[in-house]
């Protein structure tokens, strides 16, 4: 029985990986490619790989992040404002658990798992803000050398998909 449940669960993370990769967006699909031309072979590219004028056609939607005591944590390096027009909230320097709200913890998870796999990683979360709900996709991709993350990507997008139910995050096979 074993063998027929660990194929059920090989085929489904197969479906989940061709789901996702269908739902990533031109800009993010355009992220990716770029990230995956910028890893040179490697499992991973690293941080000195990037410059900013390269990332000109993201900015504003990206976000740099650094593991906290091998992932229990993640902060800002850079966090992007906007995806958060009119929220006044910058929480560059700042850490996920300085949100201090229900994100928290779905952060958490998402950004552990690109630690856990090294691989980019997408997921979709409904989030409330004032009176009205708003989906971001959430495309994550790790830099570091050696097998081990030292930093994370984070583009966000808006979707226009009026739906409560999140995308847990997937691992994107290159």
């Amino acid at each position: 029985m074993p063998a027929d449940s660990d194929r059920w669960n090989e085929n489904l993370l197969e479906y989940a990986m061709l789901i996702t990769r269908e739902m990533l967006t031109e800009k993010e699909l355009s992220l990716l490619q770029f990230w995956n031309a910028r890893r040179a072979g490697r499992a991973m590219p690293e941080r000195a790989d990037f410059v900013p004028e390269d990332l000109f056609p993201w900015i504003g939607f990206l976000h740099l992040l650094e593991p906290i005591d091998g992932g229990r944590d993640f902060r800002y390096a850079v966090f992007t404002t906007r995806t958060l027009v009119g929220m006044d909230k910058d929480m560059t320097g700042k850490r996920i658990s300085d949100w201090n709200d229900d994100r928290t913890g779905f952060a958490l998870q998402l950004y552990g798992s690109v630690l856990d796999h090294a691989r980019p990683v997408y997921s979709a979360l409904p989030e409330r803000h004032r009176e009205d709900w708003v989906v971001y996709s959430r495309l994550c991709l790790p830099l570091g050398a050696n097998g081990i993350v030292t930093h994370i990507v984070s583009m966000l997008s808006p979707l226009k998909e009026k739906t409560t139910d999140p995308i847990p995050p997937t691992v994107i096979e290159m």
